[in-house]
């Protein structure tokens, strides 16, 4: 066994020093990519590099993505961001090549002051990528729709889309820093098709972003709507362009599997053999390669992690599953969303006019009493409202489509969803669970079909078992704070992205030990057993909100006599998912929703 363990880890040694040549030397395929782009015919530059209806130009051409800029760029237009922050230093120019697998970016940044010490990845210097692939304009992200960053240590993060599709190389220059990156299409590319884009820089000072430079949006709100941005047209592929031979996917592919903990698996040497016989194929290192060779051990690496067995314990644990592309279009079953309005008393005596959103999925039909519905309440973030999640009535955003889609296929029974907001009555998260119980929930749940039998207390404490509540960011202090007041209503908790701040501000990190032991006494003190109660918390590596969240969670794994923790709910009543490169956006918190769900109302 440990003749075994030992072979292993000198496997993964040469692997590690393997690919670490590998990523600071893409030769042998890349060399021939930059030669391969044909000339074809690109359409004429206009005014600053863009074409004539004010679009940027991607000609035909295979770069290679190492940090160098090759000779294949010189076919490319340059084009400045004429859209700058007032404080912002840096000045920039882009370029934009394409093939048959993938939109280039070439950006050359000049900034005398490099800084990547804030912990929020759009505060560090960075370039960000936004690509509408299918420039349908709509506000909210679609499938099509990409949100990626790399900062001038290329240190990637995404808020929307998959990782898999973004390659990078970034380089320290004189006055600044060049970042080549590459992303790969979704869908089939041709000579003269449009798609939307937008490019920014962000300038970053110590540990604060100065400001940003962008090349279409002036608004600053590209991030959160594609109709925000600019377009590029595919330009210049003739008759006999060809594409280089493309090492990235595979490059990709090998350095995320070296970061999957094998401790955590039975059987980790059918993946390091594997990648042991990348090696040996010497693909990455051949001038001669050909893309089949390279396409067929992405495939026997795949194959290879899709034998993995995980260990028991490891199986203990919950992990992140991204959402799968179907459950992000239409459902042919589609719920409905409902608005409701009420009167919520505010901090000087007066009472303030609100609303909030109810999502009724298909098949809710009012005038069958028979059926009952659980209830999840789900609260937005700082700076957001109750129209965030939902939009509206007529609306269909990412998650009614993902409920929708879970709903019809089986994974979660129906239920109600309700998204209200902080703002408005008391203002204040530390005392929503007021305006929660008093008039928010008697307001659902004798409205619609639950299992709340009244509005009583006594008939809402009843009915604790079919209630949930959880929250994003400010949404998921929220939840905790719900925790603490309104144990005795609700059983379920689903804090996102966000500690608790019970004993100040931040403390989930600074009170760690503290705040656990807080929550632990407010459920012993209430009487409650651990299966009582269920807490079930995510959020990103990324985040804003992990150096806070971590710790707290890891301090509550301590009281095991409070919060048993296991992705079995049948064994614990509490679990932490963490998503790889997770930022505080919400495509991530959608996809910590649709791996919590199947586990409320058990």
């Amino acid at each position: 066994m440990k003749k075994r363990k030992r072979l292993f880890l000198q496997s993964m040694l040469m692997l590690l020093v393997f690919v670490s040549m590998v990523f600071t030397n893409v030769s042998g395929a890349g060399a021939e990519a930059s030669a391969a782009g044909g000339p074809g015919k690109p359409v004429p530059p206009g005014k600053n590099g863009l074409d004539s209806q004010g679009r940027m130009v991607a000609n035909f051409g295979s770069p290679v993505i190492d940090g160098n800029v090759d000779k294949v760029w010189s076919k490319a237009q340059a084009v400045s961001p004429p859209h700058g922050s007032e404080k912002v230093e840096a000045t920039a120019t882009f370029k934009a090549l394409w093939d048959d697998r993938a939109l280039y970016i070439l950006a050359e940044v000049k900034d005398k002051h490099l800084s990547v010490k804030s912990g929020t990845p759009y505060m560090q210097d960075s370039v960000e990528l936004f690509l509408d692939e299918n420039n349908d304009k709509t506000q909210e992200y679609g499938l099509d729709d990409l949100h990626f960053r790399v900062n001038y240590e290329n240190a990637q993060s995404v808020d929307n889309g998959q990782s898999e599709r973004f390659y990078t190389a970034a380089k320290k220059v004189d006055g600044g820093y060049v970042i080549e990156s590459r992303i790969a299409f979704k869908t089939k590319p041709e000579d003269g098709k449009v798609l939307g884009i937008e490019l920014q820089i962000n300038d970053a000072k110590e540990s604060e972003r100065i400001g940003t430079l962008n090349l279409f949006d002036s608004t600053g709100s590209a991030w959160n709507d594609t109709r925000k941005f600019g377009e590029i047209v595919l330009s210049g592929k003739s008759k006999g362009s060809v594409n280089g031979v493309s090492p990235y996917d595979l490059l990709i592919l090998i350095k995320s599997t070296l970061k999957m903990d094998f401790t955590l698996y039975k059987n980790p040497g059918v993946v390091t053999d594997a990648l042991m016989n990348v090696i040996a194929s010497n693909v990455l290192n051949d001038k001669q390669a050909t893309q089949q060779q390279i396409d067929e051990q992405v495939a026997v690496i795949k194959n290879a992690i899709g034998k993995l067995e995980m260990t028991e314990e490891a199986a203990n644990e919950k992990y992140f599953k991204a959402v799968p592309d179907e459950y992000r279009m239409e459902s042919n079953r589609p719920g409905t969303i409902e608005t409701l309005t009420y009167k919520a008393p505010n901090l000087t005596n007066g009472m303030d006019d609100k609303k909030l959103h109810v999502y009724l999925p298909n098949g809710y039909d009012p005038s069958d009493t028979n059926k009952k519905y659980n209830v999840l309440y789900l609260m937005h973030g700082g700076g957001e409202n109750e129209d965030l999640i939902f939009g509206g009535p007529g609306q269909s955003k990412e998650l009614k489509k993902i409920l929708d889609n879970m709903i019809a296929k089986g994974d979660i029974e129906p239920l109600i969803v309700v998204t209200p907001t902080t703002y408005g009555g008391k203002n204040d998260p530390a005392l929503f669970h007021e305006e929660l119980i008093n008039n928010i929930v008697p307001l659902v749940e004798t409205k619609y079909h639950t299992y709340a039998k009244s509005a009583s207390l006594d008939d809402l404490k009843a009915s604790r078992a079919h209630r949930a509540f959880g929250g994003f960011s400010m949404g998921s202090v929220t939840t905790w704070y719900t925790f603490i007041h309104n144990l005795d209503y609700f059983k379920y908790y689903m804090p996102l992205s966000g500690d608790s701040w019970v004993l100040g501000q931040g403390g989930g990190a600074s009170k760690a030990k503290e705040t656990a032991e807080y929550l632990a006494k407010v459920a012993k003190d209430a009487g409650y057993k651990p299966q009582d109660y269920y807490i079930f918390s995510a959020t990103g590596n990324l985040d804003i909100a992990y150096p806070n969240l971590k710790p707290q969670i890891e301090a509550m794994k301590q009281l095991t006599d409070s919060f048993i923790y296991s992705s079995d709910t049948k064994k614990g009543n509490f679990y932490f998912i963490v998503g790889e490169g997770g930022t505080h956006a919400w495509n991530w918190v959608n996809q910590y929703i649709y791996d919590i769900l199947p586990d409320l109302f058990q």
